[in-house]
């Protein structure tokens, strides 16, 4: 298993996998490919833009996006990292997000991603990473805190639900 950068060159799978995430859940924002705004190709140049930071725009954080590919090659997971954290990133979103098909779920494909997602953001220098999930997620909490993470805080988003945020250092 792997984090594949995005490209122009969809992985197999791609297409099923985003389909499946819809518009999203458990705080993962969804794509605009469901939402009718964008077509696949159209998705996979914005993806392949924004991991370009050299054409990033004023007041924007850097950010990759992946695909999570499993030992065949086929697009299971997306995982997004944000090279650093301002004020509104520090606050509902943190350093890394990441999404793993439903069917694939539950069979530590998350753990894997998440492995990688924090081994890929202290590759662009940071030395700990923040982690936003909703409480009700248990899985996605699990998973966190089997990874060392440690609630920082608990917020209020939309509607109430409440959320953690977790801290993870990134070894040295």
């Amino acid at each position: 298993m792997k984090l594949e950068i995005a490209s122009l060159q969809a992985p197999k799978g791609l297409a099923d996998l985003i389909a499946d995430l819809g518009e999203g859940e458990n705080g993962f924002g969804g794509t605009a490919v469901p939402k009718g705004i964008l077509t696949l190709d159209e998705y996979l140049q914005y993806c392949h833009e924004t991991n370009d930071h050299r054409n990033l725009k004023a007041g924007h954080i850097p950010r990759s996006f992946f695909w999570f590919l499993d030992d065949r090659g086929e697009a299971i997971g997306i995982v997004r990292i944000w090279h650093y954290l301002n004020e509104s990133l520090k606050e509902r979103t943190g350093h890394i997000a990441y999404y793993i098909r439903s069917d694939k779920r539950g069979k530590g494909y998350g753990s894997v991603a998440l492995r990688l997602a924090l081994a890929a953001l202290k590759n662009v220098g940071e030395k700990r990473a923040l982690i936003v999930t909703d409480l009700d997620n248990e899985p996605s909490t699990n998973l966190i805190l089997a990874n060392g993470g440690k609630l920082e805080s608990i917020g209020k988003g939309g509607q109430g639900k409440k959320f953690g945020r977790y801290w993870i250092g990134l070894q040295t």
